[in-house]
């Protein structure tokens, strides 16, 4: 598994992948003819998520839970809440991706660079160790590539949605430092832990505002999942 230091928003499950596939069959001159159709799970405005979305997002986690041979009723268990998280995932990134459409934001070729660079460095990858990585994952490079930019594009929005309407003040931090004293040790208000607190209030206020913020998103979004 490839660290990364492009956000956010992808929850690991560690679990299952479930196998569902549709078949069409049609008589035609006395022969019959399977066609495997792809079918609809949810709907996110004018977007779909498709089974085969569904489906790519489930495939890692397919070796996983063989090897965890779970009891069938536990297993089914949680290929359910599996299915239900990812679909979950997969209609907040269709909002988040038509809200960075609807607002018109970009990423660069070379802010890209920067990104996959930043990750090379971070597990010691050489390109082609990347590369190597990447074809064991099941996953070309440009697939990587894209999946990378529109990570810095969700990115982004959240710091235009979210990050950028917190601040937190002076006070804000000398009365979480009242309240939590003795668990900081009675250690005196300096620079340094000033800039603790206030670095702790704010990863606080952007978990909170996000949650906030996406859930806002939902409810005036149209959204049908199809069972």
């Amino acid at each position: 598994m490839i660290k990364s230091t492009t956000g956010h928003f992808k929850k690991l499950v560690c679990c299952v992948l479930v196998a569902v596939s549709a078949c069409l069959v049609a008589g035609t001159a006395g022969a019959k003819k399977a066609e495997v159709i792809d079918r609809i799970v949810a709907v996110v405005n004018d977007d779909v998520v498709t089974l085969s979305d569904l489906n790519e997002e489930l495939a890692p986690y397919e070796e996983k839970i063989r090897q965890m041979n779970y009891p069938l009723e536990k297993e089914m268990q949680m290929r359910f809440k599996l299915r239900e998280d990812l679909i979950n995932q997969l209609v907040e990134k269709k909002l988040t991706d038509q809200l960075v459409a609807r607002k018109d934001i970009h990423i660069g070729e070379k802010e890209v660079d920067r990104a996959i660079e930043r990750v090379k460095s971070l597990n010691q990858f050489t390109d082609e160790a990347l590369r190597a990585q990447l074809k064991a994952q099941g996953l070309d490079y440009e697939t990587y590539r894209s999946e990378i930019r529109h990570q810095l594009l969700r990115n982004r929005l959240v710091s235009y949605e979210v990050k950028s309407k917190i601040v937190i003040t002076d006070e804000d931090v000398q009365a979480y430092y009242e309240a939590n004293k003795k668990e900081l040790g009675n250690k005196p208000l300096e620079e340094a832990l000033r800039s603790s607190i206030m670095d702790q209030l704010y990863q606080d206020a952007v978990g909170k505002k996000f949650a906030q913020w996406l859930s806002d998103l939902k409810k005036e979004a149209h959204i049908k999942v199809i069972q």
